[in-house]
């Protein structure tokens, strides 16, 4: 009897409390799929307990990522399409834009060009919805004359 109400206690002490874990697969080292307490949920390849390799990330704010993953970050080739409607495809670094990618805006603009900690820096050419391009270098962001 000790122990039955020792069970219920702990579970009414749990309840409503949400666990992070292995759902399917093989969640150490190989394919499986995995979802965090805040609602992420992983589908792909891991090693060491962590996604690395391809997979698919779906983030509780809607947004989603598919492609390489090093050490669970985005890292290498992907693709993420944002909660407020961008989307963006090319390459990561450590969960940031970096290197050579496209930005597409919901409002029709698209950017291609170089990428650094997830800014446009480098030589882009940033297309707006009425035709107009502006092909230049960015700095950390900003348009440099």
């Amino acid at each position: 009897m000790k122990k039955l109400t020792m069970a219920v206690c702990l579970f009414l002490a749990l309840g409503g409390q949400s666990f992070a874990g292995c759902v399917e697969g093989d969640c150490v080292n190989g394919e499986g799929v995995y979802e965090w307490a805040d609602g992420t949920h992983y589908s792909g390849s891991i090693k060491n307990k962590t996604p690395d390799g391809k997979g698919t990330m779906l983030y509780p704010d809607g947004g989603e990522y598919s492609g390489d993953m090093k050490e669970g970050a985005r890292s290498g080739q992907g693709k993420m399409s944002f909660p407020d409607g961008k989307k963006y495809s090319g390459q990561w670094a450590f969960n940031l834009m970096e290197g050579t990618g496209t930005m597409t805006w919901p409002d029709g603009r698209v950017y291609e060009g170089q990428w650094m900690d997830g800014m446009l820096h480098g030589k882009g050419r940033l297309t707006y919805p009425d035709g107009k391009v502006t092909e230049a270098v960015w700095d950390k962001g900003d348009l440099k004359n």
